[in-house]
């Protein structure tokens, strides 16, 4: 189709007509727009005009009109002709964060004469493209996605491709200085920082035009570099008139010239920095260039440049709440020029911290934020009749914390908060100097947060690095971890490293102050939730606004939770919490699990759910030889068929879900009780093990002996860990043959078995001749009534809730879930029955369905489940789940969690007393236990013989 015509009409249009008024025209304007991109108008498209957007603050609630909406596409915002549109960014911008769901994936300010298209979740602050009115009809393709069939807009410029470029252009000269000159890496990171200061100088104003590009020109010309970079940089440092070859440049400090590194460049090296001239580094993200430059260090391939870090949008998720908000409402609420003034100098004094801070781009978005705080307080006080210096900004970047183990990241972050000084200048028409800069020697520290005394702080944010209690012992050592739970002796030691981080924040915050921290998404949950968010509410703080879970852009496959929390009364409410990025709920209290449903977090382990024994965890053999393949089997029978007295079918998570007829996949070697005489009866499977598990075995057992001499050389009394030792004690057994768990389930018919990580959790009997796996969880129970029960939507609402979870999916954890889970108190022997029956029903359904097609498996039945229409298996589970709340006398219609911790608070009050509680299985008073147990279970392909 021809778009030119009618958008060359629309333009003529609005030569003759138009006149520039926001409130008389601007809808009339959108309208013609439209319909010059093929629609046959704003409604028509689906768009709302004046669109009513309803924002609470602490100051007041508010009903803002949004000019024009058209759900998920695009948010219009006019203003008057003429108007310089800059100033009303901040305006859309918050539009745009309380559009939810169905987030406008971009935004545009117009004053008639021109378009500013943004692409928030992409990009802050800076525009994707700016389109004159007058050009629209030859150039259109930024504003393509308002077509009748949107396409992806074609914009001029993309500034995360032109900060990759720069990055990648500035490693390439690191690298070389590195890697291949062998310069070392502290005077190289000096060097490259101090060019990469002067890139940035020469193209925002700090330095005279060129100046940097003609020292590298002269010097590929056959100048001295070592000589011309060393009197710049020199110049750069020097407090005073400078004169000859750089006379103009002015005075920078701000420290990172303090130094100047006696490096000769190469002719090569000078053609690298010849490249990264030819960028415009105005248009560099300092944001995210920091993080995609130090993570592109060492790596020689362009293509693995950028390929992680955080989006700025991500970030606002924590500056907005802990400090954007508050102060927003503050500044809104004040009614004088004396408030004004007095929020400008409280304002001034307020002291942010990032303790992991990394390149610094939490602290770098919090400082423009800021600055835009104080414009806004500016802008009031001249709205009042008040005179205004321009020139006498408050904000300074020495307001501004950070502490990093990694030196060449702090290094970054100084220079990034150095940057944005002059950025904030020019984006917000202030007339402050930029120069000379801040030194923020002692501001930004490499430090290891845990051990170092924190300054004063009124903010404290950041992503602090995310570690298992597990991989902290395989990343550091044994010291380093001991010290960590010595310092930390009241966090469990089980907690993800990223709760030590949580903890020590509230714990230096002062009354009044606030916190916003990115966690794993196990911080509201079991042990790193008991060190971290329980500690928090019950010391005084109050978390008011908060993501339960999202993927974090920085990282690939982490889910992650936000937490923001004030010491003393929240800056606003009600509290809002985020349960995807595009979907909240306002709630009055965010409870530690940072979920809506009822907080379950205070429900007790009850001993009847532990002793006896009910649930297990599956095998874990510690070396993959003791897994074997059916070729491998077979070989090993024929040699002698009395080794299938040691080998059994083997099944993993996978199998059982994604596995048709969830059988296992492959076998296992088990010596279980046999001694290392008695193994040797099945003399090629031990000869096996012997050659491919003994001498690993061994040189971990060494090394753990030798980590354990350090530490014991500085501290006598230190934990030394004796696991590897052990391990080689038993090495032809696995590490954790889960004895207890075989004696237990060796004699009954069948077993319950779910994956201990997965989407929804599925339970399924198994034959105990099948040997489990540490990604199953083992359920003691052979009947139905058990089966139901664990089945029910009961249990999966209690275990999504006192579960944890793993890259979005839940995991089982028995100590939390179903330690504390009560089961039905005394139900009839005919509520018993119909729970069995219903489950039968449903398990015997299962099986059916997978005995009729070759190809389907457990997970693909479910998968049924996510689509609406009429479906038997959600028919049978909505049964079994009736059933289940009438077994536990529960109100049908009632909060089932709130019914649930109320049972696991009176089940535990009568164990105190030393009452008796029906306890998990078949209660001991049915008549006839027998006709609860089917026979229905995966059993186990036969063994080649």
């Amino acid at each position: 189709m021809n778009r030119q015509q009618p958008l060359q009409e629309f333009v003529d249009w609005w030569r003759v007509y138009g006149k520039g008024d926001e409130k008389g025209q601007a809808q009339i304007f959108l309208d013609r727009l439209f319909r010059a991109f093929g629609h046959l108008g704003v409604q028509e498209a689906g768009g709302v005009l004046e669109d009513r957007l309803k924002i609470k603050t602490d100051a007041r609630n508010t009903t803002r009109f949004i000019d024009l909406v058209l759900p998920g596409r695009v948010l219009i915002e006019m203003k008057k002709q003429g108007e310089d549109l800059r100033k009303h960014y901040a305006q859309a911008f918050d539009y745009w964060l309380h559009l939810v769901p169905n987030r406008p994936k971009y935004v545009i300010l117009c004053n008639f004469d021109e378009f500013w298209i943004y692409e928030l979740d992409y990009q802050l602050d800076d525009p994707r493209d700016k389109l004159r009115l007058e050009d629209l009809p030859n150039r259109w393709g930024p504003l393509a996605f308002l077509q009748l069939k949107p396409a992806p807009p074609i914009f001029q410029t993309d500034l995360i491709a032109v900060t990759k470029e720069a990055a990648y252009n500035l490693s390439q000269l690191f690298n070389s200085l590195t890697v291949g000159r062998k310069i070392p890496r502290e005077s190289a990171q000096r060097f490259v920082l101090q060019c990469m200061l002067a890139l940035f100088a020469e193209d925002i104003g700090l330095l005279p035009k060129y100046t940097f590009t003609s020292v590298i020109e002269d010097c590929l010309n056959g100048a001295n570099s070592h000589d011309l970079f060393m009197l710049l940089f020199i110049t750069m440092n020097r407090d005073g008139t400078s004169y000859g070859r750089f006379a103009g440049v002015p005075y920078f400090n701000g420290g990172i010239f303090a130094k100047v590194e006696p490096i000769e460049l190469t002719k090569l090296e000078l053609v690298m920095l010849q490249e990264a001239t030819h960028h415009n580094w105005a248009g560099v993200r300092p944001a995210i260039f920091g993080t995609i430059f130090e993570g592109s260090l060492e790596k020689p391939e362009r293509h693995q440049i950028g390929a992680h870090y955080t989006n700025e949008a991500d970030i606002q998720r924590i500056v907005q709440p802990v400090i954007v908000r508050p102060w927003r409402d503050r500044i809104e609420a004040a009614h004088t020029a004396a408030e004004l003034r007095d929020l400008q100098r409280e304002l001034s004094q307020y002291q942010v911290l990032d303790p992991a801070c990394g390149s610094g781009n939490f602290l770098y978005i919090a400082y423009r934020e800021m600055k835009r705080l104080e414009k806004s307080i500016l802008e009031r006080l001249t709205e009042l009749g008040e005179v205004v210096d321009g020139t006498a900004g408050l904000v300074s970047a020495r307001q501004f914390w950070g502490f990093d183990i990694k030196p060449f990241a702090v290094e970054l972050a100084k220079v990034t908060l150095m940057i944005a000084r002059k950025l904030a200048v020019d984006e917000l028409g202030l007339h402050e100097n930029p120069l000379p800069l801040d030194n923020l020697d002692a501001n930004i520290r490499a430090a290891d947060a845990l051990f170092t005394d924190w300054p004063r702080f009124d903010a404290c944010i950041g992503n602090p690095p995310y570690m298992g209690a597990k991989v902290l012992k395989t990343l550091h050592d044994v010291s380093y971890v001991n010290r960590v739970r010595e310092t930390f002796a009241d966090v469990p030691g089980n907690a993800d490293y990223c709760v030590y981080w949580f903890r020590k924040a509230h714990d230096q915050m002062q009354p009044g102050s606030r916190a916003g921290l990115v966690g794993t998404n196990t911080i509201r949950q079991n042990y790193s939730r008991i060190g971290g968010l329980d500690h928090i509410v019950a010391n005084g703080g109050h978390i008011y606004e908060a993501v339960s879970t999202m993927e974090w852009e920085g990282e690939a496959a982490i889910s992650v939770s936000i937490a923001c929390w004030s010491r003393g009364e929240p800056p606003y409410k009600p509290a809002r919490l985020w349960l995807a990025r595009e979907k909240f709920v306002d709630i009055p209290v965010i409870n530690s699990a940072l979920s809506v449903n009822s907080d379950v977090s205070r429900a007790q382990i009850l001993i009847a759910n532990k002793i006896p024994k009910h649930v297990f965890q599956g095998q874990i053999p510690g070396h993959k030889d003791f897994v074997l393949s059916s070729i491998q089997v077979e070989k090993f029978i024929k040699k002698a068929k009395t080794n299938q007295d040691v080998i059994f079918p083997f099944m993993i998570g996978r199998d059982l879900v994604a596995v048709p007829g969830a059988r296992p996949s492959r076998y296992i070697i088990d010596f279980g009780k046999l001694d290392v005489i008695e193994a040797q009866n099945y003399q090629a499977v031990f000869e096996h093990l012997k050659e491919k598990i003994l001498p690993v075995r061994e040189v971990k057992a060494k090394e753990e002996d030798e980590q354990n001499q350090v530490v014991l050389q500085s501290n006598a009394r230190g934990t030394i860990n004796h696991t590897h030792k052990g391990y080689l004690q038993n090495w032809w057994k696995h590490s954790a043959g889960r004895l207890e768990m075989l004696g237990e389930i060796e004699n009954m018919p069948r077993i319950i078995v779910c994956s201990r990580v997965t989407h929804r959790p599925i339970f399924e009997f198994i034959s105990p001749a099948i040997r489990p796996d540490n990604t199953l969880q083992v359920f003691a129970f052979e009947d139905d009534y058990s089966f139901g029960i664990l089945q029910s939507d009961s249990h999966w609402k209690w275990l999504v809730e006192k579960g944890s979870t793993l890259r979005g999916d839940f995991r089982y954890t028995p100590e939390s879930v179903f330690d504390t889970f009560p089961w039905p108190q005394q139900p009839t022997p005919a509520q018993v029955k119909a729970v069995a029956l219903a489950g039968r029903a449903l398990h015997e359904y299962r099986r059916a369905a997978m005995s009729r097609n070759a190809t389907m498996t457990l997970r693909k039945l479910y998968t049924t489940l996510e689509t609406p229409g009429a479906n038997p298996l959600r028919d049978l589970h909505t049964a079994l789940d009736k059933a289940v709340l009438t077994a536990y006398g529960f109100d049908l219609a009632g909060d089932v969690l709130a019914q649930l911790l109320a049972l696991n608070e009176s089940v535990f009050a009568r164990i105190g007393k030393g009452e008796s509680v029906t306890a998990p299985g078949v209660p001991a008073d049915y008549p006839d236990r027998a006709e609860l147990v089917s026979v229905g279970c995966v059993q186990p392909r036969e063994m080649l013989v």
